[in-house]
């Protein structure tokens, strides 16, 4: 076991077993089984993505106010010695002070130390608020898949405002917008098409058809011997149930049962079915396992009457072109029969086989075993030698296989492309397939033109990029079109001058749907968009081939499928269908990026408009330096009166309920533009005027000595005392303004406040005796709350303060109302 921590650059890592991820370090535990490595992990673990655009926005703002504050400081230290040069002569009482650059350095120190609690520790908000936003998802029962008991889950919180600005989002097909649950419907035997139903008629042919009896015989031999599928009996029904690492193994073994054909015996060495004449025990030489770049899979036995075959089954591709002359007899009949499968949206498969002799056999089985050993690109040298013997078969057929839409997919991908969201759907199926899957999940539609490109060389692709970017008017900010292209061109396409003229059209383009493509060309898909586009990229998929594309993309969506939990485990977010992606973008996405736009406006807000009543204070004091209020004052105003406050605006401030954000998925794009400078400014704006209004009506109304009780008189400290309540007072209301549903946790954080001050006031002033050297907090329950001034003036204050804003918010809502109501 090694757990030295392996440093990330530009290389891959080929690992297998367990991953521990952090922010800087991979921990490795490699664990060999056998002679292989399979799980191949990319530097781009959802873990260790770029920062978010908001924590970008953050440290700009973290940087501007840190700039103000000390040119501020500065400012305010420069009047402060203008004011002592001009002014200290007419005030006798007032200590002599040297104007120079020294006291010009005190002053600048001592200023910046009254502003500095302006600079924002925002993060600590945001960071609570997206792990109590993770929560709300995590929990949310409409997205919890009861079939799979799985709910929805977050990994990475620090994305949650993503979620509200996906620009492109990139889907596998199948397990992830199909429900992977197999269904064997069609056959063709060679040459000749048994639909579903006719399994009489397959049983027939095979037993009393002589010219068709060795075809279909071994057409269902394949069927129930050429996989990887273990079966096991149920404890329950008594009947056997099969384990399959892929849907369709499944599918093809218990569809080959319907013919009479029952595996339900597999050793390390042998395999045993039953079929119309008895049983039969295979003997397994070989397995030649499924791979993405092979497209195929092969097992070399030998047959109850010692003859040793070769089965085959995959995807056309590669098993048409390893046809010997003979055994091509009836290939254009099942392509054509594959052609009309395609058509239907059925998965496809070949199937071929070949007589093997025992001394070529031998030969070659000397030279896979020491490819097995090869310690360097083990399964290239493997690959090479099983092209050896995968070759001149002979076909016999084909299947169709059934996977069904998941629910509600139509209609999801519909809404995302209505909230302006461009799908991309890679998916390694056929054309004809991938075609079919457009129109059943309306990605194409009617009115949409189709752009195929399947030329047969780089010339030819050029001369046709060209011709479709001459005739597209690329002024138009979306083309209703869709366009197709095949992995084997687009490999051509994303490596040559054409790149970016072929970019440029796909991005013109409503959809993209590319077939016959490799995970590694998924990958590289999603990492030219989001590096090209710079926009905010999600890619959703269910199997282990779809990793390093979630790993690419902005976003990573995995979906709970049969496949395995590669995708669920490795991705930002999981979810248990499709359908669900509405819900996580449109409603949590939306209101997460809402809900902290406001909540760090509103945190600016306060710290604004409670700092700059020290620099009223500073004019109104002659810029002496002096502070207004006590320092714990000072402390507790942003550690304990209005702590709970940014946080009940980051967890409860929605717009727009889930209902209506469903029913509108062009609310989505709106919302994508909530946050903007403009609107920062006019916040901090709104936070000055609060803060001058504050000062000077407070001043104007204790302007002359007020007589309190037992003949006090008021000073600068029962002054700050009364201008900290009302402070307290209308940033709490301002809160409650922007939060349009009063729930017992908003009343509770807004009514707290207030009284913990109050309380706070009382308790304090009881502890003077012990306090008097650290406060000048004195007597100050006894003065204020005995005196209708302090109340009066908290009601004036209030109400002439936020009048205003209560006649801006009311119109906005009206106004945002009627545009709901219209959409």
């Amino acid at each position: 076991m090694n757990k030295n921590p392996i440093p990330l650059d530009n290389k891959q890592f080929l690992l297998r077993g367990s991953v521990l991820r952090n922010s800087k370090w991979i921990y490795g535990v490699v664990i060999y089984s056998g002679h292989e490595t399979k799980i191949m992990l990319n530097q781009s673990l959802h873990s260790l993505k770029e920062s978010t655009a908001m924590e970008t926005i953050q440290n700009s703002l973290l940087k501007t106010v840190f700039l103000l504050i000390f040119f501020l400081s500065i400012m305010c230290a420069l009047c402060s010695l203008w004011w002592t040069k001009n002014h200290t002569n007419k005030h006798w009482y007032l200590e002599q002070r040297d104007v120079n650059a020294y006291t010009f350095l005190l002053q600048s120190i001592s200023f910046f130390v009254i502003f500095h609690n302006t600079i924002p520790v925002s993060h600590v908000y945001i960071e609570v608020v997206r792990f109590l936003q993770a929560w709300f998802i995590n929990n949310d029962i409409d997205m919890y898949h009861k079939e799979s008991n799985t709910r929805a889950r977050v990994r990475s919180q620090n994305l949650n405002v993503e979620l509200a600005k996906v620009k492109y989002i990139f889907s596998d097909k199948t397990g992830t917008l199909t429900k992977n649950i197999m269904k064997l419907k069609h056959c063709s035997i060679a040459g000749e098409l048994y639909p579903e139903g006719s399994q009489n008629k397959i049983i027939y042919n095979s037993i009393n058809h002589s010219t068709k009896n060795n075809y279909v015989l071994e057409f269902l031999r394949i069927m129930s011997i050429c996989h990887t599928v273990i079966p096991e009996k149920s404890k329950l029904t008594d009947k056997i149930v099969y384990n399959a690492s892929s849907p369709d193994e499944q599918a093809l073994v218990i569809g080959s049962q319907q013919f009479g054909f029952i595996f339900h015996t597999r050793s390390p060495t042998s395999v045993t079915i039953t079929t119309l004449y008895g049983e039969e025990t295979y003997e397994i030489l070989n397995l030649i396992e499924f791979t993405n770049s092979r497209k195929r899979m092969s097992v070399i036995v030998r047959t109850p009457d010692g003859q040793i075959k070769l089965f085959c089954k995959g995807a056309d591709t590669g098993i048409i072109k390893r046809l010997s002359k003979s055994g091509e007899k009836y290939k254009n009949q099942t392509l054509m029969h594959l052609n009309d499968f395609a058509h239907s949206g059925y998965r496809t498969l070949c199937f071929a086989y070949k007589n093997i002799s025992e001394s070529f056999y031998n030969k070659w089985k000397d030279e896979y075993l020491n490819a097995s050993a090869v310690l360097i690109d083990r399964e290239s040298a493997k690959n090479k030698v099983a092209e050896k013997i995968e070759k001149k078969l002979t076909l016999i057929g084909a299947t169709a296989i059934e996977n069904k839409l998941q629910d509600n997919v139509p209609k999801t991908i519909q809404a995302l492309m209505c909230a302006a969201i461009k799908v991309w759907i890679l998916t390694g199926d056929k054309e004809e397939t991938a075609l079919n899957i457009g129109l059943s999940t309306t990605l194409i539609t009617q009115d949409s033109s189709i752009i195929i490109f399947n030329e047969s060389n780089l010339t030819d692709l050029r001369h046709a990029i060209n011709q479709k970017m001459y005739n597209l008017d690329l002024k138009v900010e979306t083309i209703n079109c869709t366009l197709i292209i095949c992995g084997r061109f687009l490999k051509h396409a994303l490596s040559s001058d054409l790149k970016m003229k072929f970019l440029k059209l796909c991005f013109n383009c409503k959809s993209v749907i590319c077939y016959r493509i490799s995970p590694t060309q998924k990958a590289e898909i999603v990492d030219l968009v989001t590096k090209y586009t710079n926009e905010v990229t999600l890619a959703i998929g269910d199997g282990a081939n779809d990793v390093p594309m979630l790993h690419k993309a902005s976003i990573g969506v995995g979906v709970v499928g049969l496949d395995g939990l590669q995708a669920y485990n490795a991705s930002d977010y999981s979810i248990g269908q499709f359908n669900y992606l509405l819900k996580l973008l449109f409603v949590h996405g939306a209101w997460n990026y809402e809900k902290i736009t406001k909540m760090v406006y509103f945190y600016h807000y306060k710290t604004v408009v409670f700092n700059s009543l020290q620099l009223w204070f500073a004019i109104y004091s002659g810029w002496s330096g002096q502070v207004l209020f006590d320092r714990w004052n000072i402390f507790t105003y942003k550690s304990l009166f209005t702590v709970s406050l940014p946080i009940v605006m980051g967890l409860f401030l929605t717009s727009c309920s889930t209902e209506t954000r469903l029913k509108c998925p062009q609310l989505y794009y709106k919302t994508q533009n909530v946050f903007s400078f403009k609107m920062f400014w006019i916040w901090i704006i709104n936070a000055l005027f609060h803060s001058i209004f504050l000062f000077w009506i407070c001043l104007f109304i204790m302007k002359h000595e007020v007589i309190w009780i037992k003949g006090r008189v008021g000073d600068y400290s029962v002054f700050g005392n009364i201008i900290y309540t009302c402070t307290l007072v209308i940033v709490c209301f301002k809160a409650g303004l922007h939060i349009q549903s009063w729930s017992f946790i908003v009343h509770l954080a807004i009514w707290v406040s207030i009284l913990l001050w109050i309380s706070f006031i009382i308790i304090y002033d009881e502890l003077k005796n012990i306090l008097m050297h650290f406060t000048v907090f004195i007597n100050i329950n006894e003065i204020i709350f005995r005196s209708p001034i302090f109340w009066i003036t908290i009601l004036f204050t209030t109400s002439v303060v936020l009048l205003l804003d209560i006649i801006i918010i009311t119109i906005q809502r009206t106004l945002s109302n009627d545009m709901t109501n219209n959409d």
